[in-house]
């Protein structure tokens, strides 16, 4: 098992620096349609209904050719909304199997019945499904309160792993956290579990964004420090696993600042989920001039000269840069230090 969160994202340091002299992509994140079945009170995107004017199927599928020549490797599918709501989820599952680009699927898992399981094991989709809780009623309170929500994605799971999902050779699974103060308590308990069943566990600290700044969701600096200290140990004497202490994912570096492009259901173009700046739309200029002239996506891809404050002089500062988006709305840039840092 991989540490890293899916297989394909694990580029080297040699890979990023060709991407960036290049401006090329080695990956890329896309929205389907903002249409949600959950109100998550911690949801970047503030999904629920669509956006207007979003990209039709052809759109995206046009999207995704510029990516690929622009040497993209792997494709997240962020969906923005629930992804299992688009009308043509299986239409595009099919386009980028032919394209043979790696991809994932972030979900909220509501949806997955045992005959959907199968469907998306067949088709070989891997999955991200959402899981903050073991208890119902705090993943029912942090989808909305939306009742129910829980038990679906505890049966969502089990669906996923009777047809296969996590095991060696089949789609890969796994489960996004949002930590916060409602399950800090039991992000240990979590990622076991994850490790024990061969499950990637995709735990990362909170963004104030969208949602998250209408209600208080954060945790300390230090109660983070702590669990991330406390995963590491875990990892290397239960698992063999090795990773450096570094924010805002458990388990791995960010790297994607270098490398990698968020496209928007609208068509909108930004560094990614949490730097939400727009940088040009995907109908009004091709993928490849927004990159090259944009000075936001010029700043973060050379990210090491650009960062502010204590990040700059970090000993980490080559392998790390915090959290772009966290930095941005704590702080109002996306230059500046990332404030949930425990590093001085």
């Amino acid at each position: 098992m991989n540490n890293e969160i899916f297989k394909g994202l694990d580029f080297t340091w040699e890979e990023v620096d060709r991407a960036i002299q290049a401006n090329k992509l080695l990956s890329f994140d896309l929205e389907l349609s903002r249409i949600c079945n959950l109100r998550c009170i911690y949801c970047y995107a503030e999904s629920g209904e669509r956006l207007p004017n979003e990209m039709s199927l052809r759109e995206i599928e046009g999207v995704m050719e510029q990516c690929i020549d622009l040497g993209a490797q792997r494709m997240v599918v962020i969906g923005g909304g629930e992804t299992l709501l688009y009308e043509h989820f299986f239409e595009l599952v099919s386009f980028i199997n032919s394209k043979r680009l790696p991809f994932v699927v972030f979900t909220n898992g509501v949806l997955i019945t045992k005959k959907l399981a199968q469907k998306l094991y067949d088709n070989g989709v891997s999955l991200a499904i959402k899981l903050n809780s073991f208890n119902e009623d705090t993943q029912d309170f942090l989808a909305g309160s939306i009742k129910n929500t829980g038990k679906r994605i505890k049966e969502a799971i089990e669906h996923l792993l009777s047809v296969g999902y996590a095991s060696k050779d089949g789609p890969q699974l796994a489960c996004e956290t949002i930590i916060c103060k409602y399950n800090l308590h039991e992000i240990e308990d979590l990622y076991r579990w994850c490790r024990k069943n061969n499950i990637l566990p995709y735990m990362e600290i909170l963004t104030v964004q969208g949602n998250a700044k209408k209600h208080n969701l954060e945790v300390s600096v230090s109660q983070t420090f702590e669990l991330f200290k406390k995963l590491q140990e875990m990892d290397k004497q239960e698992f063999s696993f090795e990773w450096p202490l570094t924010p805002p994912i458990v388990g791995q570096n960010c790297k994607r600042m270098f490398y990698n492009a968020y496209i928007v259901a609208n068509g909108n173009v930004q560094p990614c989920a949490g730097v939400d700046i727009n940088c040009g739309n995907i109908r009004e200029k091709k993928l490849a001039e927004i990159i090259k002239n944009s000075s936001i996506f010029q700043n973060v891809r050379n990210i090491r000269n650009t960062i502010k404050g204590k990040c700059k002089t970090c000993d980490h500062s080559q392998i790390c840069y915090g959290c772009r988006g966290t930095a941005l709305h704590h702080t109002g840039d996306y230059l500046e230090s990332d404030p949930t840092c425990w590093y001085d």
